[in-house]
């Protein structure tokens, strides 16, 4: 016995290293796709609904070699149980898929039940992640293939890809029409008085670019996870802000009649108030207190990030 628990106790910590040992899997959201992440998986549906994308963060593959087991089962058992395909009409076709960092990665594409799916699987320290995709049609797929396209690309392991830095924010198109306007004028009529500046900041509905980690979790402990890199807004109106991952949907485009009691009851860490001092907002979101600078009509910054003010609906 006094053998017997040091070793269990050995091998209960070493089983936690390994769980903790999971590599991150980054990717970027596919663009004009709703949704976000969960303890299982990340889901994203098209606009028209009629393409979701399951992506399932590093998990142990566990016996068998990752390849072998892709063509005998395109690994469905790392699938959740309601979109795992049945008996396929045809074998899957599939080919190697090149990600960033991992130790290996396969695509595989057939049709199940009148729907286009493709699945990829990548391998990296033993572990496997996922990501599935369901169309209802060929024309679907095909509607969609841009966006899939550039968030598969934007897939790596560990470390995300290396961006360019976003160019400095000079001006805008507010600001370039308003500054050609006045030259514009005295060519022709020397006296004609300069328009009215543009106001600093309006309230409405601003969206952004920020990389968020959503995390795993196996046998109730946190373990790997997801850096997606996606969309995040900020919507204004009379001194209150909202804060989400999604657009949040504003009846007839008129942040006067968004659900602001709502929202500030069922997600108070994203709700609050604003104000404007000088060339500075003061966002207070649940217990957080965030400044943005402003960075031209209709733009701010948060922490390097650049939100540009957009079309509520």
């Amino acid at each position: 016995m006094k053998i017997f628990m040091p070793f269990l106790s050995s091998l209960l910590f070493a089983s936690a290293g390994l769980a903790q040992s999971l590599p991150p899997l980054n990717f970027d959201a596919p663009a004009g796709f709703s949704g976000g992440g969960s303890d299982e998986a990340a889901v994203f549906t098209s606009p028209e609904r009629d393409l979701a994308i399951h992506v399932y963060p590093f998990r142990r593959l566990g016996p068998g070699e990752f390849q072998a087991r892709f063509h005998e089962t395109l690994l469905r058992e790392f699938v959740a149980a309601g979109e795992r395909e049945g008996k396929l009409a045809a074998p899957a076709k599939i080919e190697s898929f090149p990600v960033e960092g991992a130790d290996a990665s396969l695509i595989g594409k057939f049709a199940e039940g009148g729907r286009e799916r493709s699945r990829v699987a990548i391998f990296a320290a033993g572990a496997v992640a996922i990501i599935d995709v369901a169309a209802t049609s060929a024309a679907a797929a095909e509607r969609h293939a841009g966006a899939m396209k550039e968030m598969l690309e934007s897939l790596s392991v560990g470390q995300p890809k290396a961006r360019a830095a976003p160019p400095p924010v000079l001006s805008t198109p507010e600001v370039a029409a308003a500054a050609a306007a006045p030259a514009a004028a005295a060519a022709v009529a020397p006296q004609a008085a300069a328009p009215a500046p543009l106001p600093a900041f309006l309230p409405g509905l601003y969206v952004g670019s920020v990389r968020r980690l959503v995390p795993s979790f196996v046998g109730g402990k946190e373990s790997g996870g997801m850096w997606v890199t996606g969309p995040q807004y900020f919507l204004f109106y009379g001194g209150y802000v909202y804060r989400n991952f999604d657009a949040p949907r504003v009846p007839g485009g008129d942040p006067s009649r968004f659900d602001w009691e709502r929202v500030r009851r069922e997600d108070a860490a994203n709700a609050g108030t604003y104000e404007l001092v000088g060339g500075e907002l003061t966002l207070r979101l649940g217990t957080e207190t965030i400044s943005a600078k402003l960075a031209g009509p209709g733009r701010f910054e948060i922490f390097g990030n650049y939100y540009k003010r957009t079309a509520a609906k």
